[in-house]
């Protein structure tokens, strides 16, 4: 064999042998293909065990299984098979198919999504490839949809998201346009939905166009109506989404949401255009709306700009609180609820919201006026007076702000006299039907003050007649009606209308139950006070007094006033009698040095400077009768106290035994239990005993102002604390006094009054009532 041949030879075994390896390559084993979470040692008598290995040497195996581990003799083992994880087999199948086919593509992303597999991400690449070899075949996308649907969630890197649906944009598309019809999976709206999503506005407009040539019977036609409605809006193709709208209401087709959301805005456009009737469509579409749920906050928003033009400023705040909640923050949204804090008395809330506000042209008087309102009830007068005349004096003002600034000097100044400001707005240029009405409430609310309710029904029948009817003005219009002249029939005719229209808020029932009170309707009056209680949470009515809702506390304490009446014999003396004269009427004086008792313009007076005997009490008592004594009560103005002055309500008994109720030299009240030992003082600031008696910190300023005070014995005779109760102002501010008044003997009750040397005080005593439960009847006998 020469040379050459001999080379020619050696070449092509070596050929050959490189093109066997590489067939070799791409044959795959089924043992490879099998997916193993762990190492599989079989041995020769035919055992298979799964584990993992720890060591492998020529001889023998160390080996881990979920008994233990264990050593297999290299001789004992017939085959060993390594783990092998999906991603692992993963990659051999993709060496092994063929990717230019779609159903090898599918196949394998069908094998990714076996449960074991759970290569979901692998899968939809390959689904992707599939549809781009042959987008016309509907099993891919079948798969691909629901997955889309599921990695949206699982996504939360916000680039990786937007790569995404830049590949589902693509795919969809595909389908789209080739006119693949997945049943009830429509491709359509993914592919719009994904458009849109990545702000390809203009692409989703021509899928849906031509899906809105459809029959309009079809819903999927509506549906790509509704949504072109809101895509032309969005890309102020306004006329076009007008038109689209009023094609679909035209047409039966409806609206949803979104596009009667649209119609609101428009309408007020058109409104603040002058556009007739367009105040009336806001409305009637609000209403459409509403039929769907809670509305959005940018509802409210339109609405309440359309109320505020037209002079509605109760509904108009109304829909700015609501707009506000929704998350709507506008800048007169935000004034408007800025004063809602305000009046809660959450005036750093105010003042936050007001911050955010201050910077829009838009509301450069509103704002002023509630920051103005605010510093008010923050008792910086001179400063909110300032301010109200500043958003007054703007050039942008409106006859609301003059109405603000009069009603604020009239609060911080009682004794101005507004009614000529008031006349001067109402001959001014700016005046408009709302303001005039808002003018009349104002003179009707300053003579209903002053007790000219004559005049008050006048002026409040101008506001009524010129078109303001609101709950406000017909609970005053109600007042108005005692006096000569009045009509107590349309009183109570206009307060049930309140109720009937206002049913939801308390501070009408509360209204209605006190014309009731008046009238002496008790029974009537409780059912009214009852409701309004109603309207309040649980938590709320068992707040302490100091935490309830004003309106609530109201109808409690008055309840208990109309329970009163209705299941208790009341005595009271008023002490209208002659003045300068002594008590009389089985009372019972007596006087330390420089100080006197006496009758004074229909009240008892304990006045003058304590001499000579420090600290002495005087009093004014008088005998009851123990049967049945449910309470006694005064209302006292403590007029002038110098330092050291202690005064108060006391009840006592033949033995010595007892309660004050008192204030103490610093203003706090407090309670002292009398009896056999050293008397018992408790402070209602005291922390030592605040859970025990319930007790609500109180202090009583020395003013002209009165206060009522009480001591009420409630009837759980069974407590082991005693049924002693005592109240402030018709707030309880402590219980469970050990002291009872059943088998006492020789009470006596009255008002006292202590001061040091040289210590003077002043204290009027309005009346003294005492309460005793009706007598009951049982088995003939009365008790």
């Amino acid at each position: 064999m020469t040379f050459r041949r001999s080379l020619f030879m050696v070449s092509f075994l070596l050929v050959h042998c490189v093109l066997l390896h590489g067939v070799h390559a791409f044959q795959v084993s089924n043992d490879d293909l099998e997916v193993r979470p762990q190492d599989v040692l079989e041995l020769t008598n035919g055992n298979r065990f799964v584990g993992k290995i720890l060591v492998e040497r020529d001889d023998f195996i160390k080996f881990e299984t979920s008994g233990g581990s264990t050593t297999v003799q290299r001789s004992d083992i017939s085959r060993i098979l390594y783990s092998n994880p999906p991603e692992a087999v993963y990659e051999k199948r993709l060496k092994a198919i063929d990717r230019s086919l779609y159903s090898d593509q599918v196949s394998l992303a069908n094998w990714c999504l076996e449960p074991e597999i759970n290569l979901r991400d692998r899968a939809i690449g390959h689904f992707e490839s599939a549809v781009q070899i042959d987008p016309s075949l509907p099993s891919a996308y079948e798969k691909l949809l629901p997955l889309y649907i599921g990695r949206e969630f699982l996504t939360t890197d916000a680039d990786q998201q937007e790569r995404n649906l830049l590949k589902e944009s693509e795919i969809l598309l595909l389908g789209v346009r080739s006119g693949v019809d997945l049943g009830s999976l429509d491709l359509r709206d993914g592919a719009i939905r994904t458009l849109i999503r990545i702000g390809d506005i203009q692409a989703a407009v021509i899928l849906l166009e031509e899906q809105a040539e459809g029959d309009r019977e079809d819903p999927k036609t509506i549906q790509a109506m509704r949504r072109l409605v809101v895509l032309y809006d969005a890309l102020g193709r306004t006329e076009e989404s007008r038109k689209t709208a009023e094609m679909l209401r035209e047409g039966g087709g409806g609206s949803d949401t979104e596009v009667l959301l649209r119609e609101i805005r428009w309408a007020a456009e058109d409104h603040a255009a002058r556009v007739p009737e367009s105040d009336t469509k806001v409305e009637a579409l609000m209403e459409d709306l509403l039929a769907f749920g809670e509305a959005d906050g940018r509802a409210y928003l339109y609405r309440g700009s359309v109320r505020l033009l037209n002079g509605d400023l109760d509904g108009a705040e109304s829909d700015f609180r609501k707009a506000f909640s929704a998350g709507e923050v506008d800048a007169v949204a935000a004034t408007t609820y800025a004063l809602s804090f305000a009046r809660r008395g959450d005036f750093q809330k105010a003042l936050d919201l007001l911050s955010s506000a201050a910077d829009s042209e838009a509301v450069s008087v509103d704002w002023r006026l509630v920051e103005a309102y605010v510093i008010e009830s923050q008792g910086d007068f001179s400063s909110a007076l300032r301010l109200y005349e500043d958003a007054r004096g703007r050039v942008e003002s409106t006859w609301q702000s003059s109405v603000m600034a009069i009603s604020a000097r009239r609060r911080i100044e009682p004794e101005w006299d507004a009614i000529p400001a008031i006349q001067s707005l109402m001959q001014s240029d700016i005046l408009s039907s709302a303001a005039f009405s808002e003018c009349c409430l104002m003179l009707g609310d300053i003579y209903l003050q002053r007790g000219e309710n004559s005049a008050a029904r006048r002026w409040l029948e101008y506001a009524f007649a010129s078109g303001l009817d609101t709950p406000e003005l017909r609970i005053r219009l109600a007042m108005a009606q005692f006096g000569p002249g009045g009509d107590s029939e349309r009183a109570l005719e206009l307060l049930a209308n309140v109720t009937e229209e206002d049913s939801e808020n308390p501070d009408s029932w509360n209204a209605y139950a006190s014309l009731l009170y008046s009238l002496k309707k008790f029974q009537e009056c409780r059912s009214a006070l009852e409701k309004s209680i109603a309207l309040f949470s649980k938590e709320d009515r068992e707040l302490s007094a100091l935490e309830m809702p004003t309106a609530l506390v109201w109808a409690m304490r008055t309840l208990r006033q109309v329970d009163r009446f209705l299941g208790q014999e009341y005595w009271v003396d008023d002490f209208r009698r002659e003045s300068g004269t002594a008590l009389r009427n089985n009372w019972d004086e007596e006087e330390s040095f420089g100080v006197n008792v006496s009758l004074v313009d229909g009240m008892a007076v304990i006045e003058g400077t304590q001499k000579f005997q420090p600290d002495r009490l005087t009093t004014m008592k008088r005998d009851l009768l123990t049967p049945r004594l449910a309470a006694v009560a005064t209302s006292l103005r403590l007029l002038e106290a110098g330092d050291g002055v202690r005064v108060g309500l006391r009840i006592e008994d033949q033995s010595g035994g007892g309660i004050g109720f008192f204030r103490e030299p610093d203003g706090v009240l407090g309670f002292v239990i009398l009896g056999d030992s050293d008397p018992v003082m408790i402070r209602t600031d005291s922390e030592e005993m605040a859970d025990e008696h319930d007790l609500i910190p109180t202090i009583w300023e020395a003013a002209p102002q009165g206060h009522t005070l009480e001591i009420n014995f409630v009837s759980k005779d069974s407590s082991s604390k005693g049924n002693a109760e005592i109240w402030f102002d018709g707030i309880r501010v402590a219980k469970d006094i050990p002291y009872r008044i059943s088998r006492k003997r020789g009470l006596r009750a009255g008002v006292s009054g202590q001061a040091p040397l040289e210590s003077r005080y002043v204290l009027q005593v309005e009346n003294f009532e005492v309460f005793r439960d009706k007598p009951r009847q049982n088995q003939e006998r009365e008790f």
